[in-house]
């Protein structure tokens, strides 16, 4: 058993509590630019089958969360969600800040914010900043990331804790900790095939998609990626699978590349979604021109929605700085902050349908049984100064619904 599972189950223990064990089953671009000036202005949410601003259709449903990443969204309206932490990494496991809790809204104001409607079902799993790790000049925290549920009750849970500490946990209906399926590379994104047998991965690390056999844990890689046009590499970030013939969908964000000597973080416009038929490994693309596409997901009609991070870069960091002094100048970091958005593209080819911009740094989707779509925000280090729409601010991690 490694070190992660250990901490995992110690954090069973640590954070056992009386809460239930079973469940029920489950267009303006900001004009930000790269010089660092975020787009000002209130985050705009339109209509999708106008591109006239109307009535707000987004909510806060949580707040003051620690890098929120995978939803999951059960048949009673609650909420599991996955946070990656504050990015401290901590020699001592039970001072890890990682996440996963169950959120039921216990009031019916239609948020999960009160007393109450948390319980927390592990506390300590791993986290880290790539910045400390691998000096990526960017406020990137990583640790739990996306989850899943089976329909017999089973969730699984990627973890990265940097290096060779990697996981894809099988957790009981009772909360254990059961197997590792996939030790061998980060998997910012999953997906169940449609019979619900395999586990789809996006491996952002090898550029691949790949597929684990959940009975067995067999493995096998579906396609590596080609470089982007540019010659970055594609980073695979996030997936969904096609309701109605299997293929899979793949957000590639864009990785670094060299222009003139000068090493740009991701080449705007060059992200994209494509089209992967799993038997084949066949790419096609399915939707273009995207900066820092890093989720997607699709309905059973065919409409597909793209999380877009951020629409530029500024502010890189030195290896050095601190991003726990909360008196340090309010930095971009690596990222524009507040340049986000959530597009629905209808079946078709028609023009994407904008749903929200101006988002904080945007970073996972999940499409409810009743049709609302959730989105994590706030990427990077918790309460570090960052600047804002209307000034200086700092990171807040939320989970927004926005009901179509």
């Amino acid at each position: 058993m490694d070190i992660i599972a250990k901490a995992i189950i110690a954090t069973f223990v640590l954070s056992a509590c009386a809460a239930p064990s079973s469940l029920p089953p489950s267009d303006a671009r900001g004009a930000a630019g790269l010089d660092g000036a975020p787009r000002m202005g209130a985050t705009k949410i339109y209509n999708i089958d106008s591109a006239t601003p109307t009535a707000p259709v987004i909510e806060t449903v949580l707040t003051g969360l620690d890098n929120p990443r995978g939803v999951v969204v059960l048949m009673d309206g609650s909420l599991l969600v996955a946070e990656a932490g504050t990015g401290y990494d901590a020699v001592e496991p039970t001072n890890w800040t990682g996440k996963l809790s169950h959120f039921q809204d216990g009031n019916g104001d239609g948020d999960f914010t009160d007393n109450g409607e948390r319980i927390d079902w592990f506390r300590h799993l791993p986290t880290y900043n790539a910045l400390q790790f691998f000096a990526t000049r960017r406020d990137e925290v990583n640790g739990p990331g996306d989850l899943l549920r089976h329909p017999d009750g089973r969730l699984f849970l990627s973890v990265d804790a940097g290096l060779d500490r990697i996981g894809l946990y099988e957790i009981s209906p009772d909360r254990r900790i059961g197997r590792n399926l996939s030790p061998r590379s980060n998997m910012n994104g999953l997906a169940f095939s449609r019979d619900f047998s395999q586990i789809y991965l996006a491996e952002s690390t090898a550029n691949a998609l790949s597929v684990v056999r959940i009975a067995d844990g067999a493995y096998r890689q579906i396609v590596q990626f080609d470089t982007l046009a540019n010659g970055q590499q594609s980073v695979p970030a996030g997936l969904a699978v096609d309701p109605r013939n299997g293929d899979v969908l793949v957000a590639l964000f864009s990785g670094a590349v060299a222009v003139n000597g000068e090493v740009i973080p991701f080449m705007p416009g060059a992200g994209k979604i494509v089209r992967v038929d799993p038997s084949t490994g066949t790419v096609e693309d399915a939707v273009t021109g995207l900066t820092t596409s890093i989720d997607v997901a699709i309905d059973r009609a065919g409409s597909i929605f793209v999380v877009e991070m951020t629409s530029g870069y500024a502010d890189l960091l030195d290896r050095t700085h601190d991003l726990f002094d909360p008196d340090q100048p309010a930095l971009h970091g690596g990222y524009l902050r507040y340049s986000g958005r959530v597009s629905r593209y209808l079946p078709g080819g028609s023009a994407p349908h904008i749903l929200a911009d101006g988002l904080d740094m945007p970073t996972n989707i999940t499409l409810a049984p009743d049709g609302a779509v959730y989105i994590s925000t706030g990427q990077g280090t918790p309460s570090r100064p960052i600047p804002g729409p209307d000034g200086p601010t700092r990171i807040v991690g939320k989970v927004i619904r926005i009901r179509i």
